[in-house]
Order: C-alpha cells, then sequence, then structure tokens
C-alpha cells in the first residue's frame, strides 16, 4: 500500500512542485497518474522512492515512513525510472547478477530470473553484450528485470514504455495485470492515455502540483459523461488553455 497525506514540495523559494498532494493506493490497484510536463509526476514518484527529500507531509509504503526510513523503502520497491543509469561497461548478466547480488538473492535464483525474463522480453541473444552497445529498448527491457528481480511488493512505473516494441508492450500490459492479481501496488506514471486507461483499476490526475482527479477507474467509466480518458483530460482545461497548429499562421 502507498499512503500520501498532504504532500509538499518546493523548488527553490517560488516554485511549487507538489502542493497538498494526498492519495491512498491499495494492494493489487493500478493507479495510473497521469499530467502534462511539469505537473508533479516525477517528483512523486521519487519521493515515493526515498530518493527526493520533501517539504512538509507523510508519505508511508508498506506502512514505512519514507522520510524515517528511506533504505528500508528502497529494499521493498521495484522502481522502473523515466531515464534509468545503467552501468554501460558491464554484461546485461553481469548487471543483473549485481543487482540481485546486492537484494541478498541467491545466486540460483538471480539466474533462473533473469533467464526468465530474457525470454519473455525477447533479449536472451544480448545477455553477454555490453550494456553500452544495446538499443534503447533493450535497455529498457534489462530496466524493467532489475526492477522485477526480488518480487517487490510495490511497483513504481515511470514511462517503462520508453523505446519498447509493440510485441513487448502487449507483453509488459499483460505482466502487469498479473501481477496485480498477485496483489501487488502498482503506481504508474504516463503520457500514453491509452495504455492507461486499458490497465488502470484507479486513475489521478495532477495538474500544476494539485490532485485535480481521483477515482476508481470502473465508477468513472460508468458516469454519465465519460467517453474517454483522452476527453476526460482535455475538458478539464478551458479551450484558451491550448495552443494549436494553425497552418496558415507560418506557411503562407
Amino acid at each position: 500500500m502507498i499512503e500520501i497525506s498532504n504532500l509538499t514540495k518546493k523548488y527553490g523559494n517560488d516554485k511549487v512542485a507538489l502542493d497538498g498532494v494526498s492519495f491512498t493506493i491499495k494492494p493489487g490497484e493500478i493507479c495510473g497518474y497521469i499530467g502534462t510536463n511539469g505537473a508533479g509526476k516525477t517528483t512523486t514518484i521519487r519521493i515515493i522512492t526515498g530518493a527526493l527529500d520533501f517539504d512538509s507531509g507523510d508519505v508511508r509504503i508498506l506502512n514505512v515512513d519514507v522520510k524515517e526510513k528511506p533504505v528500508e523503502v528502497k529494499k521493498i520497491i521495484g522502481y522502473v525510472p523515466e531515464s534509468g543509469n545503467i552501468f554501460n561497461s558491464l554484461t546485461t548478466t553481469e548487471f543483473l547478477f549485481f543487482t540481485g547480488r546486492i537484494r541478498n538473492i541467491e545466486d540460483s535464483i538471480i539466474k533462473k530470473r533473469t533467464d526468465y525474463f530474457a525470454e519473455l522480453f525477447d533479449y536472451s541473444g544480448f545477455t553477454n553484450s555490453a550494456i553500452g552497445n544495446l538499443s534503447k529498448g533493450t535497455k529498457q527491457k534489462i530496466l524493467i528485470t532489475s526492477a522485477l528481480l526480488h518480487n517487490p511488493e510495490i511497483i513504481l512505473l515511470d514511462e517503462p514504455l520508453n523505446g519498447l516494441d509493440a510485441n513487448t508492450i502487449f507483453v509488459f500490459q499483460d505482466m502487469i495485470k498479473t501481477l496485480s492479481a498477485k496483489g501487488k501496488t502498482i503506481f504508474y506514471c504516463s503520457h500514453l492515455l491509452d495504455m492507461i486507461e486499458k490497465i488502470s483499476s484507479r486513475l489521478i490526475i495532477i495538474e500544476n502540483g494539485r490532485i485535480k482527479l481521483n477515482s476508481v477507474a470502473s465508477e468513472l467509466k460508468a458516469s454519465e459523461n465519460y467517453t474517454s480518458l483522452e476527453n476526460l483530460f482535455k475538458n478539464m482545461k478551458s479551450e484558451n488553455e491550448y495552443k494549436k497548429f494553425v497552418y496558415e499562421d507560418i506557411f503562407t
């Protein structure tokens, strides 16, 4: 479970990134967390991981206080960052064994799990390749594997589909639903509204550091005026807030 209460984060003296954010994500929920660039999504997820401090509020992961015990929180989460840094000089196998050993996983279990994910995500042919020589999509598959090696109860995803091919996206979508059914708590930040709409059991929209909507997905979809998440997202802004490309303004 992820429990956030009245969370506030400022950058400098005047930039308010999060302004009194509160929500709870229960075990088994897939929470789609959406908003425009700069809305506060990545700031939220970095605070949840314990990687970023905050000014006020309360953040608890499985009832562990993030501010008081950030190392303990890191032990119980799996995190796929928006742009992860991997040791490019290591091979895929070396990196994943390094990750697994840090988490005190036995080598035999590391091998079993890394072999499985390499087959699942179709990168078995690159297990002995230096990570620096791999494509963006393959690196993303390795990041996802490293986040799931220790079978975490809390899974944090920040634009996890970057660079992935269509087949892997289908596999990933099915995997997330399976993990949710096993009781994992999944917090999913993305700009891909179609994907969020398909898999989320809870939807949260954040704008300018404030929660604009927090709803169980099934209840939202059953509401009278709901047509799609895309239209809902658009309708939350006034017409004059959107910029529109006018061909004649620039090319005539």
